[in-house]
């Protein structure tokens, strides 16, 4: 049974059902705008009140509170002895909100311009909000929108009904410029009944995604929450870290879902590239991989999604970890359908990661392609396993081997040989010492595994190759490579691994510390029109000093050294010819 993890649920809701869903924020959104949430307002107002008591300085000003008065720091508490009406609370509010002249933040984030954007496209119509400021309302105005605003119990009567404006944005606690706003606990305890019947509207007729908000002291808020009677469309919670219990409970009650984000900046970027992203895809049922490589065109080739990208790419290596190390993963004595069925889980569990990696390969800006390497290296977890069979601990590396394979056939599709030579030179800890990815995650280092058991290549001369190969057939047009031209493709990149792990081989063999020339070979040996030809898929005889290929650092980085590479495979190849002819 396919289920979708609460993001993507929640992405493919908005984009077949856009306008169904509400917005719920609460001051979480607006704290990466320099906006204080409320009780970070409470200690500044802490702060003045130990000013009061010849008191400037503390490095716990709630335990200066608790002290000096007996009781916990409250919000509305303070407030409501520091200013006795709303009109001087506005005005003591009012400094926390309003930029100062000349400052860049308190302006509207990225979370507040995609907020907009889902407005702009229909998906979101009916914002609720606890926030005081009009950062909102001014991303929406940047998109030349102008919302329908209910900030008092006056503005319900004359709003445009929610079915006819293009936006409505309701602020339960009202408008800092407005002295009706709520801020102590008596005022937040109800509501009017216009308002009330407004939010029973809200929660009875829409889907509801909440974020920025905790749901512990908004007595009404959560009262007009839990009496909603309908669940026709489901509820999504997002939050940094665990839930609180009475977020919690209003979850439940709903039967919605809740699901931990990094920031309310990265969610609603990432949440509506993926609707955007959905819509371009225009498939009825979209997958989870096809969301994902659609981002990944966005994301990896604009610096300016850096956090996305690697939060893409830390998702779904994470899924992988959570497999290898699992107790899904075999330990049973290594039979041909166990190792069949363990290659199938990897080679699903990688489908997403391998592909997002080759279309950063093929397109990737240089930082994007810093971050797939360094999430390639965090695959390798070989030397994590301890105990069992050495074939299971060999195979913890095919899902960083696998997407090695991919983002080094994107740098070959995008013909730079410095991006190629970055991918293969990468170094990994193995056993306290730092390896190359060349000569560690090429698909032979698994030594203890030969692949024939792999079904329908039992009799295949380099099953390994060829798996590899079937499996990036099927995958080759993500980066509109020709299909006819891929076995090239292919056979050019096994070769470069053959070769590059062949130089630091002949140096290990010359030094003394390796014992013979060893090399991985491929399907080049006898596919195609280099089968049974002393020519290889590359002439490395033919390279100058002032080859790219060799200016990248490739094959020793010297015609010399190429020659010699070219010299020792040459002879390496007649003395396993007899595998492959």
């Amino acid at each position: 049974m396919l289920e979708l993890e609460p993001f993507d649920a929640l992405a493919v809701s908005l984009h077949h059902g856009p306008g169904v869903f509400a917005l719920l924020i609460g001051s979480g959104l607006s704290r990466a705008a320099g906006i204080p949430t409320g009780w970070e307002i409470t200690l500044d107002l802490i702060r003045e009140l130990g000013a009061l008591n010849d008191n400037t300085e503390s490095d716990d000003w709630a335990k200066w509170y608790r002290e000096k008065f007996g009781i916990e720091p409250s919000y509305s508490e303070i407030l409501d002895k520091i200013a006795s009406t709303p009109s001087e609370r506005r005005s003591i509010l009012h400094r926390y909100i309003e930029p100062a002249e000349g400052e860049e933040t308190r302006r509207p984030t990225k979370a507040h311009r995609a907020i907009a954007k889902l407005v702009e496209d229909g998906i979101i119509r009916v914002i609720v909000t606890t926030n005081f400021d009009r950062l909102l309302e001014n991303a929406l105005r940047e998109l030349g929108i102008e919302a329908t605003v209910i900030a008092s119990d006056d503005a319900i009567s004359g709003a445009v009904p929610l079915i006819h404006s293009r936006c409505t944005i309701i602020k339960v606690h009202g408008d800092y410029l407005d002295n009706r706003i709520r801020n102590t606990d008596a005022e937040l305890d109800g509501y009017a009944p216009e308002m009330n019947s407004l939010l029973d509207e809200v929660f009875d007729r829409f889907g509801l995604l909440v974020v920025g908000w905790s749901g512990e002291w908004d007595t009404a808020l959560r009262a007009a929450l839990m009496r909603a009677p309908s669940r026709r469309y489901p509820m999504y919670w997002a939050a940094r870290g665990s839930i609180a219990r009475s977020a919690e409970d209003l979850v439940r009650h709903r039967g919605g879902k809740s699901f931990q984000i990094t920031d309310a900046d990265s969610f609603f970027s990432r949440l509506s590239n993926t609707v955007d992203a959905l819509r371009s895809v225009n498939r009825a049922h979209p997958s989870t991989v096809a969301m994902a490589l659609a981002l990944t065109k966005r994301y990896c080739r604009e610096d300016q999604f850096g956090l996305e990208w690697t939060e893409l790419l830390a998702l779904e290596a994470n899924k992988i970890r959570d497999y290898i190390n699992g107790p899904n993963y075999p330990t049973a004595h290594p039979t041909p359908e166990i190792m069949n069925e363990l290659v199938s889980a990897v080679v699903a569990k990688t489908e997403t990661l391998r592909r997002v990696c080759m279309l950063c390969g093929r397109w990737g800006t240089v930082e994007a392609n810093k971050a797939a390497i360094k999430t390639v290296r965090s695959l390798g977890m070989r030397g994590e396993f301890r105990g069992g069979y050495t074939i299971y601990s060999e195979m913890r590396d095919l899902p960083a081997s696998l997407c090695f394979y991919w983002l080094l056939a994107g740098s070959l599709a995008r013909e730079s040989w410095l991006r190629t030579a970055q991918v293969l030179h990468e170094k990994i800890k193995r056993d306290d010492e730092l390896e190359r990815f060349v000569d560690v995650l090429n698909i032979y280092a698994i030594q203890s595994n030969n692949w024939k058991f792999l079904k329908g290549l039992e009799n295949r001369k380099t099953p390994a190759s060829d798996f590899l190969f079937d499996l990036l057939q099927k995958e080759i047009s993500d980066i509109n490579y020709n299909p006819q031209e891929v076995e090239d493709l292919f056979n050019r990149m096994e070769f470069t691994i053959t070769a590059d792990f062949a130089h630091q081989r002949i140096k290990k063999v010359e030094e003394g510390v390796g014992p013979w020339f060893w090399a991985p070979l491929g399907r080049y040996m006898w596919r195609g029109r280099f089968s049974r030809e002393t020519t290889t898929p590359l002439d490395l005889t033919s390279l100058g000093d002032d080859s790219p290929i060799l200016k990248a650092g490739l094959f020793g980085g010297t015609s010399a050294e190429a020659r010699k590479i070219a010299a020792q495979l040459d002879q390496f190849f007649k003395q396993n010819a007899g595998a492959f002819y």
